[in-house]
């Protein structure tokens, strides 16, 4: 049976680990500030529709920029809880593997979660050309 410093990670893996989950709490910030700005402008335009905006546009796209909003709070979320157990790993002794497993599956989770963040905005743009483009009379 191996012992456990023999999974315990060197001073130069530690850093690497502090580096990404620097990274990782920094972009979780930016979805949870991205998923504020898209709910607040959703929340706006429902409450105040832009004059410019066709009539038929304004709710569909105040609605889109509600739904919007979730995924990337939702990933932000992720990403911090994984950017902790990164942290974990260099900061702690005798757990680094138990903490690095958390880490790739809170990443992993971001990453799903980024990826239909993208299908849905890929929709959702599609959703706002088409009602933006001018109705035949």
């Amino acid at each position: 049976m191996a012992d456990a410093a023999s999974h315990e990670f060197n001073a130069a893996d530690d850093a690497t680990f502090l580096a990404l989950a620097g990274s990782a709490a920094r972009v979780g910030v930016a979805g949870y500030g991205l998923g504020f700005v898209l709910a607040a402008a959703g929340l706006l335009g429902l409450v105040q529709p832009p004059f410019h905006l066709p009539p038929h546009a304004a709710p569909v796209i105040a609605t889109l920029c509600l739904l919007g909003a979730a995924p990337p709070m939702f990933a932000g979320h992720q990403l911090r809880a994984g950017a902790r157990s990164l942290r974990a790993v260099a900061t702690t002794a005798g757990d680094d593997v138990a903490h690095l497993m958390a880490a790739v599956d809170g990443l992993q989770r971001a990453f799903t979660t980024l990826v239909a963040m993208l299908a849905i905005d890929a929709v959702g743009l599609a959703v706002v050309v088409a009602v933006m483009l001018p109705r035949g009379a």
